[in-house]
């Protein structure tokens, strides 16, 4: 089979692609013939290493796909051959205690398909049969594709944060795939949102899929004042939840923008993973903050039968060919992109 592969870590030259053999699969297992995988920041973070991820090389990466069932094991029973299916890239052990209390993103043995074990940048893939959704006959491939990880993602954020209706949101790195999806999710649960990004054109297009605010941190050192003075506008004293996957370079002003009793929820670090608080700040405003890592097998049903009730959409950048594939993590490593990058096999 075609896949994309890497033989070392480092830059996107790193990638190559192979002719390399279809991967067995087991009694529990489907192997599914891959249409369409998307780029996500954890891609690039494995592409380049880190020496807290111990990779058997060479590897092949992708933890959002979507395609058809081409041959399943014998105890599979959900799905046949011939089914559409999207995946969720969790992996959980199904024993422990976490498990059993059904929040499988929080095993003790959790990993990720395309982190920690071959994904989908291939013509197929191996994954169990309770990694698998099956996408409506009506509804598009790639469009599950482009909305798994980034959905199930945003949606544990608010289920986390106990959003409620009329709660003053900010979204940090909108324009990008948790971003928008964040952005769509909290408009879906009530919230008025203001939306954090780098430009004119992406504020715009921000305020097109749901976003009430916009704030161009690029142009504005200190936009936490930004965002507090809109707040007071709006009858309030800050926000009462940040949402965020940005990390050490947003992180201090974040807290800053919280009301008191304000929640901040993180699913990523994209620019480092070191956070500076004022921990008076911390306990005067009794502030929450929490981490948030993928969804359970529960949340990830949920978070896709929003999307398949187009409740919320998944937003396409643009679409590449496999083989292009190096061309489409330098877009997404240069942050010039708004949603979600596919690449077809």
């Amino acid at each position: 089979m075609k896949a994309a592969v890497f033989y070392e870590h480092g830059s996107s030259e790193k990638l190559q692609i192979v002719d390399i053999d279809i991967p067995e699969y087991g009694e529990n297992e489907i192997l599914i013939e891959v249409k369409v995988f998307a780029l996500n920041r954890l891609d690039i973070w494995v592409r380049n290493g880190s020496p807290y991820l111990k990779l058997q090389l060479p590897h092949i990466g992708g933890s959002d796909f979507a395609g058809i069932v081409n041959k399943v094991g014998k105890n599979v029973k959900s799905v046949k051959i011939g089914d559409k299916v999207v995946i969720n890239a969790g992996l959980s052990c199904g024993n422990c205690i976490k498990c059993m209390k059904e929040q499988e993103s929080e095993c003790i043995n959790f990993s990720m398909i395309g982190e920690h074990s071959w994904g989908g940048a291939a013509e197929y893939a191996v994954v169990p049969e309770k990694n698998v959704v099956k996408i409506p006959d009506d509804f598009e491939i790639k469009e599950a594709a482009a909305a798994a990880l980034t959905t199930m993602t945003a949606y544990r954020m608010m289920r986390k944060s106990n959003i409620e209706r009329g709660d003053l949101v900010l979204v940090i790195g909108a324009s990008g795939g948790v971003g928008v999806m964040s952005v769509q999710l909290a408009k879906y649960f009530g919230a008025t949102v203001i939306a954090l990004t780098s430009s004119e054109n992406k504020a715009k297009r921000l305020i097109e899929i749901g976003a009430d605010y916009t704030v161009n941190y690029s142009n504005n050192e200190n936009w936490s004042r930004e965002v507090y003075e809109l707040s007071k506008k709006l009858d309030r004293k800050g926000i009462d939840i940040v949402f965020d996957s940005v990390g050490e370079q947003v992180f201090e002003q974040a807290i800053k923008s919280l009301s008191t009793g304000g929640r901040y929820v993180t699913c990523g670090a994209t620019t480092g993973n070191t956070g500076k608080i004022n921990i008076a700040l911390l306990f005067w405003k009794q502030l929450y903050i929490m981490g948030s890592t993928m969804a359970s097998d529960n949340e990830f049903r949920e978070a896709m039968k929003l999307v398949f009730d187009k409740k919320v959409h998944a937003i396409i950048d643009s679409e590449y060919m496999i083989d292009d594939i190096s061309k489409a993590h330098n877009k997404l490593e240069n942050k010039n992109h708004f949603g979600k990058i596919l690449l077809k096999v």
